[in-house]
């Protein structure tokens, strides 16, 4: 197994931003935080669209990228965002090449302004 750094910020907590094994990476739950540590507007579009560039520099850090992620999991404090998410998805991801994706809502995340998280698996063939 390898573990991956980007430049994104960092909580410090003992986890690695993404971690391959084979032609698979991993990519641990991602949060609305810019790289110097400040989180990104109050507005869930904001905020997913935040959450997609981390999860986007940590594949890069694995040597991936966003069209090799095959599946998400989506945390929301409010359900109601999930319009939110959809239309970063569809700014994000070609029509017709969604990765499957699992969306659930829960009490809160680790600073009370999240609103979101997402964590991805990718399966990247070096050299593709």
């Amino acid at each position: 197994m390898n573990t991956h750094t980007s430049r994104s910020w960092h909580s410090g907590r003992p986890y690695s931003p993404a971690a391959s094994s084979g032609e698979w990476v991993y990519v641990s739950g991602q949060v609305p935080v810019r790289a110097d540590g400040s989180t990104a507007g109050e507005d869930a579009g904001e905020q997913v669209a935040q959450v997609l560039q981390n999860v986007r520099a940590a594949l890069e850090a694995a040597g991936s990228r966003m069209s090799d992620v095959v599946s998400t999991q989506v945390f929301l404090t409010d359900i109601t965002d999930i319009d939110a998410v959809d239309a970063a998805y569809r700014d994000t991801f070609p029509e017709g090449a969604y990765p499957s994706r699992t969306t659930v809502e829960i009490s809160r995340l680790g600073r009370p302004e999240f609103r979101v998280e997402i964590s991805a698996v990718a399966h990247h063939v070096p050299g593709d």
